[in-house]
């Protein structure tokens, strides 16, 4: 940003270290749960009345920028960055979550260690310095890692493995609380809740919540994110303020959000900010993240909000799929085999292809049109597959889907998916990567229904660094279903890099 106003800088490390000192000497290492809780109050207790880190007394109408939950969503940030500079405020204050979801998480992290921000580390930002670095075991961090959905786990992953060291480190750098004075006011920014626990506060949270929050803070000013949500309150004289989603908006609304606070005299505003964020989701889509994650960005939405709105638009979708394939004459009852086949492989394998709700809807459509292409016959029926599923005007996706969709259905099959095949170049790379897990799930689903008796009732997988086995419960002699997935699941030992088993267990 242009023309930074010159604030003294304030002392932020003695201070910390003064604090870290105390809550070391009272929290004695690993105690249980419910006394690690009374220790970290009386840590919180004992450091209330360190002296906050002071900043030189703001001249009159000084101003800062609050922003938080960017969420390495660079093209939001830089749009508000620009916005709050036009209203000649540079001095920044962030409340953490530089990082998770988006697809720019360095880009995020540099541009805001050159505006030299104050900052706190988020609860995303921790999780990604939790990613264990390779070759080193940590039995502790696998378990915590465990309990994220796959999807979440993998882009956490991914995330670590596209910061920079430098960034990591200052990442790691970054504390929990950060305490600052500015116009005769105690200020403290934190991601969360200074309570412990994960409780958000919002709009919703009542006064007589936000009083005993403010006795615990022990500040005249308290600003935080994670809740995604704009929100600003004063109760007994003490200010609560959310300066919303900056990269990740959860009300509905898409634009990037931020606010300034006026210390002289004290005023808070908030903001928002339109911006292409159809970049942001191309990005997140080139990069292979989650299809979630750009729907969150388009529409400004949970991943929970989006994920169930999605559940209701796939009835309806699934209706008119299966109406579309009812009119080309497919088989229902082999086709719904192997979807429900490769809906039980995609959720057994999710720690491996780490992908979310949408993909999962792009697998179940393919799987059911996979084989209408043979109304033009068997030879080929694949590439026809491909062809209507483009051209057919009754399905309810737009051009991106019917070539994602299309593509996966036209390699259940045949050759492997290549960037020669037009349609498959035509998609962004970490679309291309998409349609390569789901066809190779599709391949070895339809392999196992290859005498269209059903014979294979239910999967489970185990899955080593070596090797991923398919244990199928089966009605009757498979062997022909056994082999032939065998063989069709060259496309799977290629994008998941280990060796494919399958075994039989026959069940009454």
């Amino acid at each position: 940003m242009k023309d930074r106003k010159k604030v003294g800088t304030p002392t932020v490390s003695s201070w910390w270290e003064e604090r870290r000192k105390i809550q070391q000497s009272i929290i004695k290492p690993k105690p249980a749960k419910a006394e690690a809780k009374i220790k970290k109050a009386e840590a919180k207790k004992a450091t209330a009345n360190l002296p906050a880190t002071e900043l030189s007394q703001p001249a009159e109408h000084e101003a800062f920028l609050l922003i938080g939950d960017v969420h390495a969503n660079l093209p939001a940030l830089e749009a508000v960055l620009e916005d709050a500079s036009n209203r000649g405020v540079s001095t920044i204050w962030n409340v953490g979550d530089l990082t998770g979801y988006g697809a720019f998480p360095d880009e995020v992290v540099r541009r805001l260690r050159k505006e030299d921000t104050q900052s706190v580390v988020g609860n995303y930002d921790l999780k990604v310095l939790k990613v264990k670095e390779k070759g080193k075991e940590n039995k502790e961090e696998e378990a915590v890692e465990k309990k994220e959905p796959p999807e979440d786990r993998n882009a956490i992953k991914w995330t670590y493995d596209n910061l920079s060291k430098k960034s990591r480190k200052y990442l790691k750098s970054l504390p929990e609380e950060l305490r600052l004075e500015a116009g005769g006011k105690r200020t403290l920014l934190t991601h969360r809740s200074p309570s412990p626990g994960d409780k958000q506060i919002g709009p919703e949270t009542p006064d007589e919540s936000l009083r005993e929050l403010a006795h615990l803070a022990d500040a005249d000013v308290i600003i935080f994110g994670h809740s995604h949500i704009p929100f600003s309150r004063q109760v007994d004289g003490v200010w609560f303020i959310n300066p919303g989603g900056t990269g990740r908006q959860d009300d509905g609304d898409p634009r990037a959000s931020y606010a300034i606070l006026q210390v002289n005299p004290f005023e808070v505003n908030h903001y928002h900010v339109a911006y292409d964020a159809s970049i942001a989701a191309a990005a997140i889509r080139k990069n292979g993240l989650p299809e979630i994650f750009a729907q969150m960005i388009l529409q400004g939405r949970s991943p929970d909000a989006v994920a169930q709105e999605l559940s209701k638009k796939n009835e309806s979708r699934l209706e008119e799929v299966r109406k579309t394939a009812r009119s080309f004459g497919y088989s229902d009852g082999h086709s719904s085999q192997v979807t429900r086949l490769a809906m039980r492989l995609f959720d057994e394998l999710g720690g491996l292809h780490g992908l979310g709700a949408v993909e999962r809807f792009w697998l179940q459509y393919a799987g059911i049109l996979h084989d209408i292409g043979w109304v033009e016959g068997q030879k080929g029926h694949h590439k026809a597959s491909l062809r209507i599923i483009l051209a057919e005007p009754h399905l309810p996706f737009d051009e991106r889907e019917r070539n994602i969709v299309g593509s996966i259905a036209r390699y259940h099959r045949k050759k492997l998916p290549n960037k020669g095949h037009p349609n498959f170049a035509a998609l962004q790379r970490g679309e291309r990567q998409k349609v390569k897990a789901l066809s190779a799930i599709l391949r070895v689903a339809d392999g196992l229904d290859f005498t269209q008796q059903s014979l294979v009732k239910d999967i489970t997988c185990e899955v080593s660094p070596e090797q991923v086995i398919v244990n199928c419960a089966v009605s009757g002699e498979a062997e022909t279903e056994k082999e032939r997935a065998m063989k069709k699941g060259d496309l799977f030992e290629k994008v998941f890099n280990r060796d494919l088993a399958i075994s039989l267990d026959l069940v009454s």
